[in-house]
């Protein structure tokens, strides 16, 4: 599997931070709470900086596509009790989470991918599991609508990213029997954090 992020890595979390500050790191925060009797399945979690603060806390474990953010999540997570792997998720028999982090991932897949990997969450969930959703949604200013679409051009080009637009996520995990619960927004609104439990 040919690793798109390997040139990039070293460099991603200081674009991200020149551009957005700690916002997004914030947004994946938000709803990390009460941590440490939860078993957590995190998906594209990239270099894991931004989890480096509660580390000490993280059980469960942690999948990642690309080799080269992957290792830098071992080092940036070394104190963590994460299991780190490699490849594309998949579902285990009897292997259960309480929570399943999705932190601007979808918003690198096809809905037709979203649909699939949502089903394989699904059977990964305790019965109170939840989904927490953090991601870019639909620019709410001429400003937002200009760097989304500087971003999305970027990421194309530099890492082979497949859309052109952002997910209809709602719409995706309506129709896959999802209910949200909470929702706290940031950057303007453009950026969301949300949490989802199956319906």
């Amino acid at each position: 599997m040919k690793d798109h992020y390997s040139f990039l890595a070293p460099y991603y979390n200081s674009l991200t931070k020149l551009v957005f500050g700690n916002e997004l790191k914030h947004a994946k925060s938000h709803f990390a709470k009460d941590l440490s009797n939860k078993k957590i399945l995190i998906i594209g979690g990239g270099d894991g900086l931004d989890y480096r603060d509660f580390q000490n806390r993280l059980t469960g474990d942690y999948w990642e596509i690309s080799g080269s953010m992957l290792n830098r999540a071992k080092v940036n997570l070394a104190e963590s009790k994460l299991t780190f792997c490699l490849g594309y998720f998949q579902a285990e028999p009897h292997k259960l989470y309480d929570e399943i982090w999705l932190h601007f991932v979808l918003d690198t897949m096809p809905d037709d991918e979203i649909t699939v990997l949502l089903r394989e969450i699904k059977k990964s969930l305790t019965t109170e599991g939840r989904i927490h959703l953090a991601d870019f949604f639909e620019p709410k200013n001429a400003y937002q609508r200009f760097l989304n679409k500087g971003m999305i051009t970027f990421f194309r080009i530099a890492v082979n990213h497949r859309r052109t637009g952002i997910p209809d996520y709602e719409q995706l995990l309506f129709a896959e029997h999802w209910q949200k619960s909470l929702e706290k927004e940031f950057v303007g609104g453009w950026v969301k954090a949300q949490l989802w439990q199956s319906g």
